[in-house]
């Protein structure tokens, strides 16, 4: 068996939020015409949502709705399949 520690839901949540205003400020330092999107920080985003719903899972707790359908919104953007 192994000692694994319990994710910290809260931490999970800060990184999350951090995450999304990463993807803000790319947004607004790229909206000129021609510039990159935002693309790289919106992985990050999902990355963050994904190991948040782990944490939510290893807790037992329910996914929130919004986070739900943020992180299916950038699984679609990314062609990332939902695990079975």
């Amino acid at each position: 068996m192994t000692n694994q520690q319990a994710p910290d839901l809260p931490a999970l949540l800060k990184a999350v939020g951090d995450a999304r205003s990463e993807v803000e400020v790319a947004r607004r330092g790229r909206a000129a015409p021609g510039s990159t999107p935002a693309a790289a920080e919106q992985r990050l985003l999902l990355a963050a949502l994904e190991k948040y719903a782990a944490g939510l899972e290893h807790h037992g707790q329910p996914m929130p709705y919004r986070l739900r359908d943020e992180m299916a919104m950038y699984r679609s953007m990314f062609s990332i399949r939902r695990p079975s």
